[in-house]
């Protein structure tokens, strides 16, 4: 198989010492598909018990539960990437080379936020084009939470549409709000708070701003060995406890958290350790996701372990997989699941002869459900690595390319010197700021 042979060639000569984080950034991917999917088939698991005879099945207790809590892998997202984006500017900078520091950081910044701006865009056009079709008008039919809560709404005529296309591209990065993909604006929050965050650390949120920045202090904790430091025996048994106890924490669940003891107890530590109205599921799923990555940080066991070649092939194509699995579940899945029981389907009318619009077509049996979801699946990963393939090179050559753009900008401009009412060229004017 073609990912098969993907993998095999990322050989221990293409292992770098961050390449855990790649590791860890696909298994957090496929964990945010997993967490959709059971939000569509598997809402039961949403809380951590049955609230009628208060007994959990596995995947209601902690840590199993992690494969529906989508927000704990998107923190652990937003810490890698806080991780990797500092590590060459510090890197500079602990040499002492702090213009070359500014120029990485500067260039780095504007590099990873249009790597991600284009294709998110594209995507965004490419869901509006099919919902402006009527592809999703299905999905808004089907009773599956998570598919039917995200598909969108068909827009009234032509003009409405380019409208909306146009709020819904500019709201992904100044609000966080993407009716057509929801799934990008996970990504695209980032940036704007990150920016606030650098001129104002007290603008923190429980999910974006906290994790970046802890991500930045793990760039700068891994120049120093810290394994070396004794005793010895502590740091071999501490990043093990550090990720158990992550993933522990991020197992809180969002609803329903009085419904358990172990839950309970969290509820309140929280009113003990977070700030008052402080979302606590976020707030622990931060939390949880920055001890999940200083414990890898720390034992070179669990390095090697998410630096396997398969992990590192699914780390290559996360953001890919992020980004279009929304819109394929939201058509693909949902047409393979329910087109055939949409034909002749009639909803529920309510006693005043009306359909009631809370009359749902219902999903397949187990069986059915899951020969699909499979089927989906290894359709889904191909689309991704085709999108990785043909897409990702060219939205690296459009980023490239605005780079450039954005480098001649004003080359021969003139600008007018205050002191002495006299107008200097743009190097002149860099040269006196210094």
């Amino acid at each position: 198989m073609a990912i098969v042979d993907l993998a095999t060639k990322q050989s221990a000569s293409y292992i770098r010492p961050t390449s855990w984080a790649d590791g860890l950034r696909g298994i957090a991917a496929l964990f945010v598909v997993a967490s959709h999917t059971c939000l569509s088939f598997a809402t039961y698991l949403i809380p951590p018990s049955f609230a009628e005879t208060g007994k959990s099945i596995l995947f209601q207790r902690p840590l199993f539960r992690l494969v529906i809590q989508g927000q704990a892998w998107v923190a652990i997202f937003l810490v890698l990437l806080g991780f990797v984006n500092a590590l060459k500017p510090l890197q500079l900078a602990r040499r002492g080379a702090t213009a070359d520091a500014l120029a990485a950081l500067s260039t780095g910044a504007f590099r990873r936020k249009w790597r991600l701006v284009f294709p998110a865009a594209l995507m965004t056009i490419l869901a509006w084009l099919l919902c402006q079709f009527g592809v999703f008008q299905l999905g808004r039919r089907v009773d599956a939470y998570w598919l039917r809560a995200t598909s969108p709404q068909r827009s009234p005529s032509l003009g409405a549409a380019v409208v909306d296309l146009i709020r819904q591209i500019a709201g992904t990065w100044m609000y966080g709000e993407n009716a057509y993909d929801h799934t990008s604006m996970g990504t695209a929050t980032p940036f704007p708070w990150f920016t606030i965050c650098i001129h104002d650390p007290a603008s923190f949120d429980g999910t974006v701003g906290t994790n970046i920045f802890a991500g930045m202090i793990l760039a700068e904790l891994s120049f120093y060995n810290l394994t070396a430091l004794r005793p010895r025996l502590i740091f071999k048994i501490l990043p093990y406890g550090l990720v158990t106890l992550g993933l522990y924490i991020c197992s809180y669940p969002d609803q329903y958290a009085d419904q358990t003891a172990w839950s309970s107890q969290l509820a309140s530590l929280a009113e003990t350790f977070f700030p008052k109205d402080a979302n606590v599921s976020r707030y622990y799923a931060s939390l949880g996701a920055q001890m999940i990555c200083l414990g890898v940080m720390l034992s070179p066991s669990l390095r090697r372990m998410l630096s396997h070649p398969m992990l590192l092939w699914f780390g290559s194509i996360s953001f890919p997989l992020y980004l279009v699995h929304g819109p394929l579940m939201r058509s693909v899945l949902v047409y393979l699941l329910y087109l055939p029981m949409a034909i002749g389907f009639e909803p529920v009318l309510r006693a005043d002869g009306t359909p009631d619009p809370e009359s749902y077509i219902s999903t397949p049996s187990p069986f059915r459900l899951g020969v699909i979801l499979v089927m989906f699946f290894a359709f889904l990963l191909y689309v991704v690595q085709q999108w990785a393939k043909h897409i990702e090179p060219k939205m690296g050559a459009l980023t490239a390319a605005l780079e450039r753009f954005s480098r001649s900008w004003g080359k021969n401009a003139v600008w007018t010197s205050k002191e002495k009412d006299e107008m200097l060229p743009v190097a002149s004017v860099r040269e006196l700021s210094r």
